[in-house]
């Protein structure tokens, strides 16, 4: 199986081909404002290079979220339209299992996180199971202390020996992280960036959506939604992704 994954999610734009569980090619680049004019031309290049064209992918991949509100827009809209153009499968990773991915070790908690700043995070927590990761504990939008408290609950109830914490931000929590009970470590500046050829690994073990169905998930209400509430007074849906211009 042929897959083509993205993630527009960080400032780290990610391209990969993937032959089933197999990284053919992948190319990443550095362009925080840049991800609408240069996502095409990379997935052009990666084609070109390996002699294929779209119709070739058997299956379109991309990291849903959570991240960048306008980068996950860029990214689930491209990978929806290839698939509703071509009748193919497309499928949505989170962000955050791409991220715990780059981990294999089995005996280590992953705790991995996008920096929502004011000592927030986007985050979760994954145990990598013979090749599969494992969610642990919800992605979700967590403050600093309540993430380390469900962290370090769980390391107690199951023993886990050790912790390490995948994406961005960490650092700057060390004097927090230091009351854990088990020892921890932070990912490498490689593991710390989301492969597309991680995405597309993953995207294997996925179950295929509608392209109609493929949403980003934020995992917080964008400044538009909140303004579109107070402006109209109604109820978000539970699977209110999108807000539409009343």
């Amino acid at each position: 199986m042929k897959i083509l994954s993205v993630s527009t999610a960080t400032s780290q734009l990610s391209v990969a081909l993937n032959e089933n569980q197999m990284v053919v090619a992948e190319k990443d680049e550095q362009d925080e404002r840049n991800h609408s004019e240069h996502l095409d031309p990379l997935i052009n290049e990666i084609l070109v290079s390996n002699h294929l064209k779209l119709k070739d992918i058997d299956r379109f991949a991309v990291a849903i979220g959570p991240g960048s509100y306008t980068g996950l827009r860029i990214g689930v809209t491209t990978m929806k339209m290839f698939a509703s153009i071509l009748h193919k499968e497309v499928v949505g990773v989170s962000t955050l299992k791409a991220l715990a991915a780059s981990c294999t070790d089995s005996d280590t908690l992953i705790v991995t996180g996008i920096d929502a700043r004011n000592d927030n995070y986007f985050a979760g927590a994954y145990l990598n199971q013979n090749g599969h990761m494992v969610n642990i504990l919800a992605d979700g939008h967590y403050y600093i202390t309540a993430l380390l408290d469900q962290v370090n609950q769980y390391l107690k109830a199951q023993k886990i020996p050790k912790v390490i914490f995948l994406g961005s931000g960490f650092e700057k929590q060390e004097e927090l992280i230091n009351k854990l009970t088990v020892p921890f470590s932070y990912g490498t500046n490689i593991q710390n960036q989301i492969h597309a050829g991680l995405i597309g690994k993953l995207a294997m073990d996925e179950e295929p959506v509608s392209p109609d169905q493929l949403l980003p998930r934020y995992l917080r209400r964008t400044q538009a939604e909140v303004d579109w509430q107070k402006k109209t007074g109604k109820a978000f849906g539970s699977d209110n992704s999108y807000v539409e211009e009343v």
